[in-house]
C-alpha cells in the first residue's frame, strides 16, 4: 500500500450504458494491479460512508469505473457531471497476480467491472462473462479477449444459463473470478474438482477501505480475514463458503 493516497480529481465522462449502470471515467494518472480497487465519495458526510469500485480500465490519462446504483450514494455518483470533482482513496486491496500458461477469467454480473482491465493487463485470456438480462459492453470485452464466452439468464447476447454452469475448467492452468458468492462457490467446487487453481476477488460491503472497521469480514481457512486490506482476492480453497 505504498502508493496509498487520497486525491481530488474531475470527472470527464459519467454515462449510463445499461439501464441503472453507469461507467465513470476520471481525469489523472492512476496505478493499481488487476482487482485492486479505490474508495469513491463525492459528497459531505450524508452518506457517510464512501464506495469500493474496482477498476474497470485506464490509461496514461484517465481511469475508468463501472457502478449500478445500489443506494444513496451510488445514486449521487449518477448525478455527477463532466468537470464535477470526486476524491479518491487508492489503490487499495492486493490484486491479481497472472500465473503462466492458459488463463481463464469469469465474471457474473457487477463483478464483470473488474475484468477488462484485468485482460488488458493479462494479456491472452479467455473471457467468460454472465449476466442476468441483456449483456453489456460485450465490443468492449471482445477487444481484449482471445474467446469470449457471454451467458445470460434469458439466453440473450450468447447462450441461456448461469455462467457457472457454462464454463468447464478442464485445460486451464489457472481461472481468476468475480461475482455473487453463489457463483463463486459453485465455480471453486468445479475447479477444485479438475484440480485448477481459482482465485476469487470477493465483493463485500466496505466502510473504510482499509481494515480498520471489520465491516467487511469473511471467514476463511486462516480465521476471520478483511476483504479490504487480506483481499479482495483469495485462493477460493481458502474460503468457507455458505451453505
Amino acid at each position: 500500500m505504498a502508493e496509498l493516497a487520497v486525491r481530488s480529481a474531475p470527472v470527464l465522462t459519467n454515462e449510463e450504458v445499461a439501464p441503472g449502470l453507469f461507467k465513470m471515467v476520471l481525469k489523472g494518472t492512476y496505478s493499481g494491479k488487476p482487482a485492486q480497487f479505490y474508495m469513491l465519495r463525492a459528497w459531505g458526510l450524508d452518506p457517510l460512508l464512501a464506495r469500493p469500485m474496482s477498476v474497470f480500465d485506464r490509461s496514461e490519462e484517465w481511469i475508468a469505473f463501472l457502478y449500478r446504483i445500489r443506494g444513496r450514494g451510488t445514486e449521487l455518483l449518477s448525478q455527477l457531471h463532466s468537470g464535477d470533482r470526486i476524491l479518491l482513496l487508492g489503490p487499495l486491496g492486493n490484486g491479481w497476480e497472472r500465473r503462466p500458461g492458459r488463463v481463464a477469467l469469469i465474471g457474473g454480473g457487477s463483478g464483470v467491472a473488474s475484468l477488462l482491465h484485468t485482460a488488458k493487463v493479462f494479456g491472452d485470456v479467455d473471457l467468460y462473462l454472465g449476466f442476468r438480462n441483456k449483456p453489456f459492453l460485450i465490443d468492449e470485452f471482445k477487444q481484449v479477449a482471445e474467446r469470449l464466452v457471454v451467458a445470460s439468464e434469458t439466453g440473450e447476447g450468447g447462450q441461456k444459463g448461469l455462467v457457472s454452469n457454462i464454463f468447464d475448467p478442464s485445460g486451464y492452468d489457472a481461472c481468476y473470478a468475480c461475482g455473487p458468492q453463489a457463483m463463486l462457490a459453485s465455480l471453486s467446487r468445479a475447479c477444485k474438482k479438475a484440480k485448477v487453481p481459482l482465485f476469487v476477488s470477493l465483493e463485500e460491503r466496505m466502510a473504510c477501505g482499509i481494515g480498520a472497521c471489520l465491516g467487511c469480514a469473511v471467514r476463511t481457512t486462516r480465521g476471520i480475514c478483511r476483504v479490504c486490506r487480506d483481499g479482495p482476492v483469495f485462493h477460493a480453497r481458502e474460503v468457507i463458503w455458505d451453505g
